[in-house]
């Protein structure tokens, strides 16, 4: 019996599932974690490698774009869109829409206002 090849993904279908899944994750609200019994937005945002802010003209807050992955493929979560944005040279781009069901905004925005 010999064994059924998978066939590899694409570099499209790669950055399609990386951004549903960071999609997904945000969506479906923070998984509890096994040390502290809960997921907060602070440790989700530990995985992140830029803010790039978005502001109105009096520079408060309006939204913002979260690096959340660079090197092979930029991920973008933008938090204006609603949508993980991704990008990988060689691919056009991918996008995700996602509810904001673990409070990423009202983070940013408090984190904001506070600098």
């Amino acid at each position: 019996m010999s064994a059924v090849k998978k066939k590899p993904e694409t570099c499209e279908e790669q950055l399609r599932r990386m951004c549903k899944n960071i999609a997904d994750d945000i969506t479906d609200g923070l998984k509890i974690d096994d040390t502290s019994g809960t997921g907060t937005v602070t440790e989700w945002m530990e995985g992140v490698y830029s803010i790039e802010w978005i502001t109105h003209q009096d520079h408060t807050y309006k939204a913002a774009r979260l690096l959340v992955a660079g090197g092979g493929p930029s991920i973008w979560v933008n938090l204006q869109s609603l949508t993980v944005d991704g990008y990988w040279w060689g691919c056009d781009k991918v996008e995700h829409h996602f509810l904001d069901n673990i409070g990423l905004d009202d983070y940013l925005e408090e984190l904001h206002s506070s600098k």
